[in-house]
């Protein structure tokens, strides 16, 4: 298995929470088509693993018209091998989806969807900044379903300062209604440099209590149980056989590539990144764009730790043992308190987090690092 990402930085405007790569310049927009293309022909020779997955984020990659995606898609069919059951997935905003829209997007190959609702409450998505409305959110995933993609997911957001349990629940009952296969759901976070964090820095907005955070993530759960959905990651929730491969493929230690400003990528030991600056990658000069990290045991092993603790699979023990015996030890020894107070649990050589310690993973994670 292996995957690419590609990194469409480009946004209408700038939503009040987030802190991805991107940027409001739309007029630099066919400049940065010319330099992915070079980008992707130039690691056609050194990255040969087989294409499983292919995900475009961003940024807003739906303002790209259908003709841009047929060239993207043309050029990366000439440059890798892309296997028959490839995944192709397209982050998508609800104002974005016409029809017309949807019918090209599934002409040019796209088989996943996944839309960036948030919320169904209007004073949501005009505190975040988002651009649609909560009828745009309902008629996107509808249009999608009707239009003929049947692999559709959707994002939600909750914790948020001026919301409560309620609110919450309200916007889980809309989606038991709708034709989705895969749920995101997000707790709120104040990222630095962010419009929600100065408000919050000026007191205008507080952070949920922890207890309201945890009534609302067991809300969460325990409609994700009721309605079918597998809950597969701290904050991924699927039906039956509908996993996002691509994100998957990150979690397992699959190699992929990154293209775009501020994408990563991880294969043959090492991990790197492209500096995200734009008018830095439009230049194409990859001394300058690309920064390399070797990782080491110890980064290695923290990694299986840190993704596989957030997934239902839990932590391979027998993969950190092969890695090094003496850290192997280390975690065992730092992982019985959480055992015997039944935040995990070890089943057939895989540590697990119980889900409902899913919520204060983090802290167990940095606890078992080495």
């Amino acid at each position: 298995m292996a995957g690419i990402y590609i990194h469409i930085p480009f946004c209408f405007s700038r939503c009040a929470y987030c802190d991805f790569y991107k940027t409001t310049k739309l007029d630099k927009l066919e400049p940065f088509l010319v330099a992915l293309k070079s980008e992707i022909k130039h690691y056609s020779s050194l990255f040969q693993e087989k294409i499983t997955t292919l995900y475009f984020g961003g940024g807003t990659p739906s303002l790209l018209k259908s003709s841009h995606f047929d060239e993207i898609f043309s050029l990366l069919r000439d440059s890798y091998i892309f296997s028959e059951r490839i995944e192709i997935t397209i982050e998508c905003n609800p104002d974005d989806l016409t029809k017309d829209y949807i019918d090209k997007l599934l002409e040019s190959g796209f088989n996943r969807i996944s839309i960036g609702i948030q919320s169904f409450h209007e004073k949501d998505l005009q505190e975040m900044g988002r651009r649609h409305s909560s009828a745009q959110a309902l008629q996107a995933i509808k249009d999608a379903y009707s239009g003929g993609f049947r692999n559709i997911g959707m994002d939600l957001i909750y914790g948020l300062p001026w919301s409560n349990t309620a609110a919450f629940s309200e916007n889980l009952k809309i989606v038991k209604t709708l034709p989705i296969n895969h749920l995101s759901a997000y707790h709120l976070t104040f990222e630095e440099g962010t419009p929600f964090d100065r408000l919050l820095k000026r007191g205008v907005y507080r952070e949920i209590t922890d207890s309201e955070s945890l009534n609302q993530y067991e809300l969460l759960r325990e409609f994700a149980a009721k309605e079918g959905f597998e809950h597969y990651e701290v904050s991924n929730f699927c039906k039956p056989g509908f996993r996002s491969r691509h994100n998957s493929s990150y979690w397992d230690g699959s190699p992929y590539i990154g293209f775009g400003p501020g994408s990563h990528s991880y294969f043959g030991g090492y991990r790197q990144w492209n500096k995200a600056d734009l008018n830095l990658y439009l230049k194409s000069d990859r001394e300058k764009i690309v920064e390399k990290e070797v990782l080491d045991i110890s980064d290695r092993l923290n990694e299986l730790i840190m993704l596989g603790l957030r997934t239902a699979e839990g932590v391979n023990l027998e993969a950190i043992e092969a890695l090094d015996r003496q850290m192997y030890n280390k975690v065992v020894s730092a992982s019985k308190k959480w055992l015997q107070a039944g935040n995990l649990h070890n089943e057939s050589k895989f540590l697990k987090c119980n889900a409902k310690s899913w919520f204060v993973v983090d802290g167990i994670i940095k606890d078992l690092f080495v």
